[in-house]
């Protein structure tokens, strides 16, 4: 079965697509960098603070230390001068010291762990009970001095120095257990951003494959489309120039065969026409029922001339079916050809074919003549049977008949004639199929759609 329809083709637009999967992996590839750099950003700024917060405390633990170290060797050596004049010194760089000490230990309590928050006002009590005890010492006699010096010293200042040093030494414990701590939150934070960028590192990866990987099957589904297209475009233009070829030929052969029918049909008639009317000069004188036999046989010549003219015009394009219709037409064709053929053609119209618009009834026709050309050609038919019918507003035309069938259906298919009659059944809009087997004859079947059959 051969068929000549409509048909559009859903192509699916590639660069929507191409674009979609691109700005997705672009989009991909944005937010993780970007959330990359801000989880980079916050590891690095935890690891500076933690790195500086440490330092910080050891920094204030040691002025600890070393403002209690100094304080004592200020106070000895207070105690072992005799002389009560530079007391007033001593007295101000150790509340200078004492000053220092208060303000590292409050800045160490602002930023310590709660864990540690006990053993810093545990240092905080005693080094301020360390201070406390110093403050008698600036009050003493020179007599003083040197009676209570050195128990003063060993009772009071050393065990007090001993304590502060002992509970700094604790506090700095705590504070590097909690700097480790912190810090391996920090490495598992670190991992875990490790995995979390070699995840995002593999999805882009994935996607950005999947997206190549489809790019190229649509490229390639374009480029085999393309050759595809490139073929059927070449093997069209072969086509083309062969039909054009066989119209050229065709159009030749109508010429011929009318050329000859007017040379040897009309122009005989034309010539005999002509000698009768010589020899009507030379009997005008002869008895008048010789002179009527002339006339009478030139009369005969000149009405088989003007049936002559009458039968090429009709071939050409017949004038009833501008002056009685399609129907009219069709039968008149039926019964020429049938006459002509001795072929039996039978008509069967159930369909209103007056409105019509006339490149429907012209391109109907032709249809149907040139269906009753192949029959006659290569059907070998006995009898050929010609319906119109209508319905659902649809109009269909079959042509049958009872021959030998489509051989070589191929080679009849590319042949002028369908070719001719697909084209006008796409002028119409309509559908055109044939159905034939070897030996089971052929049936040719043209539909009409909805919307075409009013003028």
């Amino acid at each position: 079965m051969d068929a000549a329809s409509g048909h559009v083709e859903r192509r699916v637009r590639t660069w929507p697509l191409v674009v979609v999967a691109f700005s997705s992996l672009l989009l991909l590839i944005t937010i993780s960098g970007t959330a990359t750099l801000v989880k980079a950003r916050e590891l690095y700024k935890a690891r500076s603070d933690l790195n500086q917060r440490h330092r910080h405390d050891a920094e204030a633990l040691g002025d600890v230390r070393s403002a209690i170290q100094v304080s004592s060797i200020m106070i000895r050596d207070y105690l072992l001068d005799p002389s009560l004049r530079r007391g007033d010194d001593y007295r101000d760089q150790i509340l200078e010291l004492r000053k220092s000490t208060s303000a590292r230990l409050a800045g160490l309590e602002k930023v310590a762990q709660p864990e540690n928050r006990h053993k810093l006002a545990e240092l905080r009590a005693e080094v301020h009970t360390f201070w406390q005890s110093l403050a008698p010492v600036f009050e003493w006699e020179p007599e003083e001095k040197q009676a209570f010096s050195y128990t003063f010293l060993r009772r009071k200042i050393m065990p007090r120095r001993e304590s502060v040093t002992r509970l700094a030494a604790e506090v700095k414990e705590y504070t590097d257990r909690s700097f480790l701590h912190e810090r391996e939150e920090i490495a598992a934070s670190e991992q875990a951003f490790t995995i979390y960028v070699r995840r995002m590192l593999a999805v882009s990866l994935l996607l950005g494959i999947a997206v190549a990987l489809l790019s190229v099957m649509r490229i390639a589904a374009l480029e085999r489309r393309s050759e595809q297209q490139r073929l059927q475009t070449t093997k069209a233009e072969q086509e083309m120039r062969r039909l054009s070829h066989q119209l050229v030929h065709g159009q030749e052969r109508e010429r011929r065969k009318i050329s000859r029918e007017l040379h040897d049909e009309v122009g005989q008639m034309l010539t005999g026409l002509r000698m009768e009317f010589r020899s009507l000069q030379k009997v005008q004188m002869a008895p008048r029922k010789e002179f009527e036999a002339k006339l009478e046989h030139g009369r005969a010549i000149l009405d088989r001339t003007l049936q002559a003219v009458r039968d090429i015009a009709m071939g050409l394009r017949p004038s009833m079916l501008d002056d009685l219709g399609l129907e009219a037409a069709l039968q008149w064709q039926a019964r020429d050809f049938s006459r002509r053929q001795d072929i039996p053609v039978a008509v069967d119209i159930r369909a209103r074919l007056a409105d019509l618009p006339e490149d429907h009834r012209t391109s109907l026709y032709r249809i149907v003549q040139e269906a009753l050309t192949n029959c006659a050609r290569h059907a070998r038919a006995k009898a050929v049977r010609i319906s119109v019918s209508e319905e659902n507003g649809t109009l269909r035309l079959e042509v049958s008949d009872d021959g030998v069938g489509m051989p070589d259906r191929d080679a009849l298919a590319a042949g002028l004639g369908l070719i001719g009659i697909q084209e006008r059944v796409r002028e119409l809009g309509g559908r055109f199929e044939i159905h034939s087997s070897r030996g089971c004859g052929t049936l040719l079947t043209v539909d009409v759609p909805e919307g075409t059959l009013v003028a």
